[in-house]
């Protein structure tokens, strides 16, 4: 299987082909439903377009797909978008693209030529990274240890989700796992094995 790759942020295109603009967006999702959820607010943002056309790709192994012509002949719209986004060995990403009719047909094959194009272009805005499998580690401190674990944290560049403070100090944090270990023992070390670890 090829190496995946996820949005780190938005990529976004807009241009006319024969009166018709078309709107597309690139971005980050985790499940079918929230997809979903943001196909369904652009229709309400955009009540005056003619089709939403929709494509995404989720999953580690990017097993799970889905698509939507939304109206427009079969195979013109959905398709040439997830294309883009299977084409770049993404995952975890959604292209939504929104067309406002002009009046002139544009035909099977322009029509499906410029839905692609939108995916194209909003995909090659999109910042992207590697995926990496990672797992979520639940810290528990005290305020003694509380600064040296932040700075052994930043120094792993693992990322932060969250921390509370109720009443000692807790840091959620997401760490690659074929770092983990090293990372357990290592926050385990600084605190002298006075932390609590939960993995999530």
């Amino acid at each position: 299987m090829p190496e995946l790759f996820i949005p780190s942020g938005t990529g976004e295109s807009d241009f006319t082909e024969k009166k018709s603009r078309f709107i597309s967006r690139a971005e980050k999702v985790d499940s079918a439903d929230k997809a979903r959820d943001i196909v369904k607010q652009l229709k309400e943002k955009h009540p005056k377009a003619r089709h939403v056309v929709w494509a995404y790709v989720i999953g580690k192994d990017a097993s799970l797909k889905g698509m939507s012509d939304d109206g427009e002949p079969r195979g013109t719209g959905g398709r040439p978008v997830i294309n883009h986004i299977t084409g770049g060995n993404l995952t975890n990403t959604l292209v939504t693209v929104v067309r406002y009719f002009g009046g002139i047909k544009l035909g099977t094959g322009p029509l499906a030529s410029a839905y692609g194009r939108a995916a194209e272009e909003a995909l090659e805005k999109m910042p992207k990274k590697r995926l990496v499998e990672s797992e979520i580690l639940k810290i528990k401190a005290s305020f003694s240890y509380f600064s040296l674990l932040e700075r052994f944290i930043k120094e792993k560049e693992a990322e932060v989700l969250k921390k509370e403070f109720d009443p000692e100090p807790v840091i959620y944090v997401n760490v690659p796992l074929l770092n983990i270990e090293g990372f357990i023992s290592g926050v385990t070390d600084i605190s002298h094995g006075k932390v609590i670890i939960e993995r999530r």
